[in-house]
């Protein structure tokens, strides 16, 4: 793991990460540390809470908090303010779904959204292996290394300022695109 330094100790915090494995969550999780009380994850509503049973162990177990990937995203806007002013972090993998490729994909501008909610900084980070271990539609993981880094905090302050301007859409493209940055910014290092 690298850049665990990089982590607030003092604030709530949005971990930004790439998604190519359900491995992808216990990964980030295994490598801050932490008990898992400490970090949430932005879960698919239609895909973790598609049964009772399932819906209460994610809920319970897996501190998962489901959102509407189409629809009503902002549902779970209260339940991520709880966590953040209870300085926990907040997981997504604002691509929106694991890669078929094992590249980072486009981000949804959903992130932009709950940034700019939360007033909390991003963490971006990079997840390296679970591609080889565990790619989507695989169900058994292969023996592989996994990696995790952490980017510095990206900070938006400047944008909670501008919430009431008419062009919200554009600050949500800007704060993903600068989260996109921090994200591929990690990968290159570790092509070197």
């Amino acid at each position: 793991c690298q850049g665990l330094d990089n982590l607030p100790q003092d604030r709530g915090y949005i971990i930004a990460a790439n998604h190519n494995s359900h491995l992808d969550g216990p990964a980030i999780v295994a490598a801050q540390g932490q008990h898992i009380s400490q970090v949430y994850s932005l879960a698919a509503k239609d895909y973790f809470f598609n049964h009772p049973t399932k819906a209460w162990l994610c809920q319970n177990f897996l501190n998962m908090i489901p959102f509407k990937r189409k629809g009503k995203f902002l549902d779970c806007i209260p339940t991520c303010q709880q966590v953040i002013a209870q300085k926990k972090s907040i997981l997504l993998f604002p691509e929106g779904t694991r890669s078929v490729t094992g590249e980072l994909q486009p981000l949804k501008p959903g992130l932009g959204i709950l940034v700019m909610k939360l007033h909390a900084p991003v963490v971006p980070a990079y997840i390296q292996g679970t591609y080889q271990a565990l790619p989507k539609g695989k169900y058994f993981p292969k023996k592989y290394p996994i990696r995790v880094s952490f980017g510095k905090p990206l900070e938006f302050n400047h944008y909670w300022a501008q919430q009431d301007v008419a062009d919200n859409h554009q600050i949500y493209r800007e704060i993903v695109n600068d989260v996109y940055i921090g994200i591929q910014e990690l990968i290159n290092s570790q092509q070197i």
